[in-house]
């Protein structure tokens, strides 16, 4: 059985008004969730964009630490090829007077005077020295010197002396100069394997000597 119910003009009013307080409330609650959820969105994109940008600057470095490396890589394995074959110290040395002997023997030079000088170590590597002299006018000076820097082996002046022989005719003059070759600096364990081989030879040699 259905109990009439009946709603005065007035009461019907105030329930509307109270349903449209209730909606609008509700439609600002979802309107300020919206915004903060947007804006947590947005944070959020912004935080991934950043990472993912800093990740890709990672990469890039990466690569093109990478490809500095292995160009740098490429460039010492060239420069070694001028590296002086000799293992040792006085049989670089012999080898850097041997060409530079050929360059003056080309060049109708004759050396007056040649010695090693004391091996200098340079980082990874030893540089040999050398001292030569010879009297030449010059053009062939110029020549020689040219033909030590456009030489397959790696060999640098690292000291220069010119000095004029007659001063009224300067053709000729006395040259003494510095020229440099480098060899790899022998590892720890190469470098004693030779040590003993030195040794054993040394000793093989007092006990020939003794018997």
């Amino acid at each position: 059985m259905k109990i009439p119910v009946k709603i005065k003009p007035r009461e019907k009013k105030t329930l509307i008004a109270g349903g449209l307080v209730i909606l609008a409330i509700m439609a600002y609650q979802l309107f300020v969730w919206y915004g903060e959820f947007k804006n947590t969105l947005t944070e959020y994109s912004d935080a991934n964009r950043m990472k993912l940008e800093k990740q890709f600057d990672k990469i890039s470095g990466k690569d093109i630490l990478a490809k500095k490396l292995e160009s740098a890589g490429a460039q010492l394995k060239q420069i070694e090829t001028g590296l002086i074959t000799g293992a040792t110290p006085p049989v670089a040395a012999a080898e850097i007077q041997k060409a530079l002997n050929e360059m003056a023997e080309s060049l109708s030079i004759e050396i007056k005077s040649e010695r090693a000088l004391t091996p200098v170590e340079a980082g990874a590597y030893i540089s040999i020295p050398v001292e030569i002299g010879f009297v030449a006018p010059t053009s062939k000076l110029k020549s020689m010197l040219y033909r030590i820097r456009t030489s397959q082996s790696l060999f640098v002046v690292s000291d220069l002396n010119v000095r004029v022989i007659n001063i009224t005719k300067p053709i000729d003059s006395y040259t003494t100069m510095v020229v440099s070759g480098f060899i790899k600096k022998p590892s720890d364990a190469g470098q004693q394997k030779t040590d003993d081989k030195t040794k054993k030879t040394a000793a093989k040699t007092g006990a020939d000597s003794v018997s």
